[in-house]
């Protein structure tokens, strides 16, 4: 979800990686399954949310915290 997300802004890794601070290799490692992003610090998941323009629920893919994650969203 990551990759097609960072890819969908036309940004690249290390575009993402430059802007978040957050190392290219461990956005390597969140798109090709090395490591769950569902288990990712939340202020990470929020820098990727703030800097790709998205919602959490659009990143992780833990069905049980998408839901979550739902129930929290609140209308405006």
């Amino acid at each position: 979800m990551l990759k097609e997300i960072r890819e969908s802004r036309g940004m690249s890794q290390k575009d993402l990686a430059t802007v978040t601070g957050i190392p290219k290799r461990m956005i390597q490692a969140y798109e090709q399954g090395y490591r769950d992003i569902n288990g990712a610090k939340l202020s990470k998941l929020v820098t990727f949310c703030l800097v790709l323009e998205c919602h959490l629920s659009e990143i992780v893919d833990d069905e049980q915290l998408v839901k979550d994650l739902k129930a929290l969203e609140v209308e405006p």
